[in-house]
């Protein structure tokens, strides 16, 4: 018998998929995220499945081949076979929805269309995570002295019930990610019976990735234990390629992909495969050398239980329970709950490793006292549940400087379970601790206003050396001058990123170039830059002057005529901001509302934002449920032609609000656009 769906869209477009069962409201979520972003699916089966390149061409080759190395392209149809059942349904209900729609508009985005299968949602979350275990086995494979640097930042933090002024714990989630691509996060609500779901989906994909659910939330930022590895092995031809393991030579599998590329053909690229995982760089046979990189997240494919699991949690405990099957790549995972406690475990399948080895760096790997011991069981991980600071906060970040005096410190842990990737510490997290730290009382104001901070932490160390600059210098600029009166206004600035500040466009370019050229290590440690540093930095300030009253007119345009918020021709001022120049400790910097831009190719003088902040939410919980606001940069509809396309943008991102989710039915029902019902299974099957 077939079950009714309703699929409602509220006044922002936002999806609500409500279902007599749970495989119908997965059906009608299915079904909303190809009417708003069946372009962006296509994608993302292509990307999950290696067949990128057969629209894109040469660019994503390498990737497509990295996918079907990794076998993302074949393990998930084998996988789905076996999966729980109430699994089984409801991403094949998912699948259907999505087919559904292209049965409606068979022509939309017909140039990149593939078929769609039952396990490409599942495919899809692997290829995401993937991105991250690959990127530890490149790093390890350079030797580099220092872990690179991730390539986006998130925020998180969360409040317990004693430090809120209405009692109720507060978290939030705010991923720094691309706003295109693979990594792009998908609104919606569902709800089916006792499971709920309320947050950002990743788009081809039914799995919630940031949110909650009717009692517990959670929350994701970049970091964590290091869970995969680099192995050094002997390798020879004799004729066929073999390997060396325990004083025996092993054959090496070999695999031959054919990948089709546009404007090329076909493409047909050998992979070769020892029993530690694949071989990563092409084999030195001259030296007998070939490295392997070794991750658990190669073998696995239940990324969708455990957030199945996490979704139906009842609070923080089980949802760490659920976190414990190790399926999710590293990550800061936060968590807050209706009974009001918050939870934090820098998460990751960690390998068991034996002592006396860097397994930052290549390891011999041809005899088993390298071998791998096991997974670490969550216990051994770096884990706190209700901190008696009453906060905690992530920002990409060391454990150790989550809150003031943490006990989550490097000592208590193996190097490279608490595992810092680039940073101990950075302006977004000092920031964080300073407003959670100084507030006894956080209110929903508050919470709102620290998701959307424009503050430049690192701004009064610049002013300071600037006014030194100005003070020390020979002959001293008249009070009237340009450049003293475009230093007092920098002097007087309040640090605040705000579209109207008229300081702050020739505050960032002037520290931009400062950062290119100038040594900026005093200015690191927390010291003065040296008489001759300064008078280059005036000079730079001069030069900045000039350049922006060539390019703009003036030196003090709006700094929300040059950043903006937008797509498809349409934009609007923005604040927050980012420098990414420099020493990392005098000049990185990012404002918790991150926002990063680059130049507008259509518009030259104009920096268009395209990542940093991009699917924030902000939950409050309390014995009667939880409510949450969030916010995303552009729209819900991938659409121009959609009047939720840049919606948000102009009337949320642009102005630093947030709107509410309305979970509850009677609030939805004060904001409906629009109501469709379905029936599934359909009638006709």
């Amino acid at each position: 018998m077939a079950a009714e769906a309703t699929l409602i869209r509220d006044t922002w477009g936002v999806p609500h998929a409500i279902g007599d069962t749970e495989p119908a409201a997965f059906f009608a979520l299915g079904y909303a995220q190809a009417e708003d972003r069946l372009a962006d699916i296509y994608t993302a089966i292509r990307t999950a499945t290696g067949r990128l390149a057969e629209v894109q061409g040469d660019s994503v080759l390498e990737q497509d081949y990295l996918m079907r190395v990794s076998g993302n392209d074949r393990i998930h149809a084998e996988y789905l076979k076996t999966a729980p059942p109430h699994l089984q349904a409801n991403v094949a209900a998912f699948t259907d929805g999505i087919k559904a729609y292209i049965a409606e508009h068979p022509d939309e985005a017909a140039d990149i269309a593939v078929d769609v299968e039952p396990w490409h949602p599942l495919a899809i979350g692997r290829a995401m995570i993937l991105r991250w275990p690959i990127g530890t086995i490149m790093g390890d494979l350079r030797n580099e002295d220092e872990r690179a640097r991730p390539a986006a930042g998130s925020n998180q933090w969360a409040v317990s019930p004693a430090r809120t002024a209405d009692g109720s714990a507060i978290l939030l989630s705010d991923p720094h990610l691309t706003w295109e691509g693979l990594a792009v996060l998908y609104e919606a609500r569902l709800h089916a019976g006792d499971l709920h779901a309320c947050g950002y989906y990743l788009i081809g994909s039914p799995m919630l990735a940031i949110g909650h659910n009717a009692r517990v939330g959670w929350a994701l930022t970049t970091g964590g234990p290091d869970t995969s590895d680099v192995y050094r092995m002997k390798f020879r031809l004799n004729p066929l390629p073999e390997y060396e393991y325990d004083g025996e030579w092993r054959p090496v599998e070999m695999k031959v992909f054919q990948i089709a590329v546009k404007d090329r053909g076909v493409v047909t690229k050998p992979a070769f495969f020892t029993h530690l995982g694949p071989v990563i760089s092409e084999p030195d046979l001259a030296a007998g050398i070939a490295y392997v990189g070794a991750s658990p997240y190669l073998d696995q494919t239940g990324l969708y239980e455990q957030f199945d699991r996490m979704n139906r949690a009842a609070n923080v405990e089980e949802l760490n329970e659920a976190l414990s099957l190790h399926q999710y790549n590293e990550q800061n995972v936060m968590s807050a709950d209706i009974e009001g406690n918050i939870s934090y475990v820098r998460n990751g399948a960690t390998p068991i490793r034996p002592d006396g080895y860097d397994w930052s760096r290549p390891v011999d790997g041809t005899s088993s006292a390298t071998a791998w011991q096991g997974i670490h069981p969550q216990e051994d991980l770096v884990k706190i549940i209700n901190p008696p600071q009453g906060y905690m906060q992530n920002c990409n970040i060391s454990p150790a400087n989550m809150m003031l005096d943490s006990p989550l410190t490097p000592e208590k842990y193996p190097e490279y379970i608490y595992n810092v990737s680039w940073d101990s510490n950075n302006p977004r997290g000092r920031r964080t601790v300073e407003l959670l730290a100084n507030n006894a009382a956080v209110t929903e104001a508050d919470a709102i206003a620290y998701t959307l901070d424009i503050h430049d932490g690192l701004a009064v160390r610049w002013q300071k050396e600037l006014q030194a600059a100005i003070a020390a210098a020979d002959p001293a600029p008249a009070a009237e001058s340009p450049v003293r009166k475009a230093a007092d206004a920098i002097l007087a600035w309040d640090g605040e990123y705000t579209p109207e500040a008229t300081a702050t466009v020739l505050f960032k370019f002037w520290r931009l170039a400062c950062g290119n050229e100038l040594d900026l290590a005093p200015l690191a440690a927390g010291e003065s830059l040296s008489p001759q540093t300064r008078q280059q930095m005036l000079a730079i300030f001069e030069r900045t002057m000039g350049e922006l009253t060539q390019r703009y007119g003036r030196w003090d345009v709006p700094w929300g005529e040059v950043h903006v918020v937008g797509r498809g021709g349409q934009v609007f001022p923005c604040g927050g901001a980012d420098y990414q120049s420099g020493n990392k400790e005098a000049n990185f910097s990012e404002t918790l509302l991150d926002v990063r831009s680059t130049e507008d190719k259509t518009t030259p003088g104009r920096f268009i934002a395209n990542s940093g902040s991009m699917a924030m939410i902000l939950m409050f919980f309390d014995k009667e449920g939880v409510r949450s606001l969030t916010c995303t940069p552009w729209g819900q509809s991938g659409h121009p032609d959609s009047p939720h396309y840049v919606d948000q943008a102009a009337k949320l991102y642009s102005k630093r609000e947030m709107k509410p989710t309305w979970m509850k039915p009677a609030e939805l029902a004060e904001h409906t656009e629009s109501t469709r019902q379905f029936n599934y299974p359909p009638k006709s099957r």
